[in-house]
């Protein structure tokens, strides 16, 4: 018979700890997709996940605790695909934008709504916060519209923190409209699109006002 050596042992059962810590986590995401976060409990995770509440309040803590672990795990999905490089060109940049942050809920639909939903009702997205997902969101506008005035595509009578607001407003608008199942996510890319581009023209270069006017009417065609 093999004899575990107690190094061997303790990291065994350091691997077995995080993978229940998982399991107990992939649990909670899937009772507050299906049920809403009002109606999450930690003795109907327990019983769901096959552990007791102890070991879940040892684990991961308190109700609370697990919701901010579950929306800061989103918050950090969102940002990575949020803060991927997009191209040079506006229209191609919103366009990109729009369909790989689009590309991660449809990954997970449900979960993301309701991952949206319990950091709204929750005070988990405060704005005041230099990282959270608002000010992150409103940086990443202000960047686009920068590189876009830089590039000629504006001419700057607007100002850039204007436009930038306005940008992460369309897309905040639809993404409400989303969670809360007034559209479905084609609608979604499409008002976030026609939003941001209606935002772009206040701004645009004759030439690129032109060709905004062009994709605009093209978005409301494939309605």
């Amino acid at each position: 018979m093999k004899t575990i050596t107690p190094a061997k042992g303790n990291i065994t059962r350091q691997a077995n700890k995080v993978l229940r810590r998982q399991r107990i986590m992939d649990t909670a995401r899937r009772l507050i997709a299906s049920n809403g976060y009002e109606a999450f409990t930690i003795s109907e995770l327990a019983l769901e996940a096959n552990v007791s509440a102890p070991t879940i309040h040892n684990l991961l803590g308190k109700k609370q605790d697990i919701l901010v672990l579950l929306v800061s795990e989103m918050v950090e999905l969102v940002d990575a695909v949020m803060s991927k490089p997009s191209a040079s060109d506006p229209i191609e940049g919103a366009e990109i934008f729009i369909d790989n942050l689009l590309g991660l809920f449809k990954k997970d639909e449900v979960f993301y709504r309701a991952a949206f939903v319990t950091g709204e009702r929750t005070q988990l997205f405060e704005h005041e916060l230099p990282g959270g997902i608002y000010n992150q969101s409103l940086k990443i506008a202000e960047q686009i519209c920068a590189a876009a005035k830089t590039n000629g595509f504006l001419k700057g009578d607007i100002n850039t923190s204007l436009l930038a607001e306005q940008l992460f407003g369309c897309q905040r608008l639809a993404r409400q409209d989303w969670v809360n199942g007034y559209i479905d996510l084609e609608h979604y890319r499409t008002q976030v699109l026609v939003g941001m581009l209606t935002t772009y023209a206040a701004d645009a270069t004759p030439d690129f006002h032109t060709r905004l006017c062009k994709k605009i009417k093209a978005l409301n065609r494939g309605k």
